[in-house]
């Protein structure tokens, strides 16, 4: 076939399968949207944990929130005057107040998770604290808790990945094995030819 497209031969258009089926859309946009990846009781657990870790969370966050408040107690309280303030701050008032901001939002995110069982939330707070806030003074048993947490989440997408990585594999052999048929050649020369016919768009007319 000649025409104003490069198009490649059956023997390099077969060769792309793989590569069409993995550019398509990503691996895990093929996972139903109704897919689970943890058991029933596995999910109770982790609620229990997270639960647990909201409830021991909220008066660290409070009391470091307070702290920080009181540094900077010319904060706007309206969202729009704050904006214009926060962004003329000093280097080291800026950083309280995106402190503040930060352990505010983390404070909203767990109450939330918790009303929600949203214990992927927690977890993920918790290793934040962990990572960026030390002087967030967490519970003692808190580190245990966040580790049994993020292992469960691990686990999660561990599971998630591996489902994924199948039915990518799955769809990619189904391709390799339709570009192999005459059939799906002849189509594929169809599509070309649609492509490369022009179309004449018409405006007006009599009629």
């Amino acid at each position: 076939m000649t025409g104003r497209w490069d198009w490649p031969t059956r023997e390099e258009w077969q060769a792309k399968a793989e590569y069409h089926i993995r550019t398509v859309c990503t691996r895990w946009e093929r996972l139903p949207a109704d897919a689970r990846f943890i058991t029933d009781a596995e999910e109770v657990e982790a609620r229990a944990w997270a639960t647990d870790a909201a409830k021991r969370l909220r008066p660290a966050l409070t009391a470091e929130i307070n702290r920080l408040r009181a540094l900077v107690p010319d904060r706007p309280a309206k969202t729009r005057e704050r904006a214009a303030w926060f962004y003329d701050l000093p280097e080291d008032r800026y950083k309280v107040a995106t402190d503040l901001a930060a352990l505010e939002d983390m404070r909203r995110t767990v109450a939330r998770a918790a009303r929600e069982d949203g214990w992927g939330h927690i977890a993920f707070t918790l290793g934040r604290l962990y990572r960026h806030y030390a002087r967030v003074m967490l519970d003692a048993g808190l580190d245990d808790v966040c580790e049994q947490l993020n292992a469960r989440v691990v686990a999660v997408e561990a599971r998630r990945d591996a489902d994924a990585r199948r039915l990518e594999d799955e769809a990619i052999a189904r391709e390799v094995a339709r570009r192999a048929t005459d059939e799906a050649w002849a189509k594929e020369l169809e599509r070309r030819a649609r492509v490369e016919q022009p179309r004449v768009i018409r405006v007006g007319g009599c009629g």
